[in-house]
């Protein structure tokens, strides 16, 4: 656990909220993503695991996928310094088919960043080629 003051569940909530609304934009600029990350950042999804200059290769591959997507939480729970979801990501793909996924995953914060993800995904709709969207690093 670390010693950095806890958030509150509204404040790492809209931290989650304001960082998957930059994410899934397709205009956001990778160094606006700092704002929300620690250098030392790791996301583990479904088996792989990406530090974070993968996590920023990971973002130019959706950059290129979709045109549009957006992210809903189905559970939130948070103690202030760690955090989990369930949530519905839904993207618009550049050739105008529609992906949605059910992503259960975990967070931990370090200075209201986050610092870790630990995620598991389910492609619900959209092609069996897209099942890597939560961790493709290069373009498909």
């Amino acid at each position: 656990m670390t010693t950095d003051k806890a958030m509150t569940p509204s404040e790492a909530c809209d931290l989650l909220q304001r960082m998957f609304a930059a994410f899934m934009n397709p205009n956001t600029k990778q160094d606006d993503l700092a704002e929300f990350l620690t250098p030392d950042y790791v996301q583990r999804v479904d088996g792989k695991q990406l530090d974070y200059s993968e996590f920023l290769m990971h973002h130019q591959a959706l950059k290129g996928a979709i045109s549009s997507g957006s992210v809903n939480f189905e559970h939130f729970v948070t103690d202030g310094v760690s955090a989990a979801t369930v949530h519905i990501a839904e993207a618009v793909k550049r050739n105008g088919e529609r992906i949605r996924l059910r992503v259960i995953a975990y967070y931990q914060f370090c200075g209201n960043r986050i610092s870790l993800v630990d995620e598991l995904t389910q492609l619900l709709d959209g092609d069996q080629e897209d099942r890597d969207l939560g961790s493709r690093t290069v373009p498909a």
